[in-house]
């Protein structure tokens, strides 16, 4: 169940190009032979390709969330847009010392000084949440004084993400594990004025 919930609600791609495939075989039969068969098997596979493509569009699943929100929070990091990277994370957020508020700030400081880039991630699910691997790419912000140690240039960060009761996929806890293992408020004192008080 979990394959055909794939193929169909989140990459239905691989069923449009079975079907498209289908239905060039039958309509060929149809037309080679005259069979009615042929001609309803063509007309199936169409309108199977039509209904995979509403059911698609219509329904988001658990893991588009999940990259909906990750997507979000990447595009956020690389803008500077720290409001829409901090709406992400989880009122439940616990990590290290830092509770939400904290992990707040330390995005706010962090966005003001640097942007980063984000790599592709890597995602594990397993029993209601995800853990995401991602690498990031940071430079100085546009008017900031800030130089980027070159051996913190591109860091790889580990998150955990769960739904929320709103349904919403946010950031639960989050740690630096390359090229060394830090929590956030380790990472923040690499920036000027890098603490986290008010």
């Amino acid at each position: 169940m979990g394959l055909l919930r794939h193929l169909v609600f989140e990459n239905p791609t691989t069923l449009w190009v079975l079907m498209g495939i289908g239905t060039a075989i039958s309509v060929a039969a149809w037309r080679k032979t005259g069979s009615e068969r042929a001609r309803a098997a063509a007309v199936a596979f169409i309108v199977g390709g039509v209904l995979v493509g509403v059911l698609a569009w219509a329904v988001e699943t658990d893991h588009e969330h999940l990259v909906r929100t990750i997507d979000t929070m990447s595009a956020a990091a690389g803008t500077g847009r720290a409001d829409v990277f901090v709406e992400r994370i989880s009122p439940l957020y616990a990590s290290g010392t830092l509770g939400k508020d904290d992990l707040a700030r330390v995005v706010r400081l962090g966005l003001e000084q640097v942007r980063a880039a984000a790599e592709m991630p890597t995602i594990a699910e397993q029993d209601g949440q995800a853990t995401v691997t991602q690498a990031y790419v940071f430079r100085a912000a546009p008017g900031s004084l800030m130089v980027v140690p070159p051996q913190y240039e591109r860091v790889v960060w580990e998150g955990v993400f769960a739904p929320d009761p709103d349904g919403e996929w946010r950031l639960r806890s989050a740690v630096a594990t390359s090229p060394r293992r830090m929590a956030p408020e380790q990472a923040v004192r690499y920036l000027p004025r890098g603490d986290l008080r008010p």
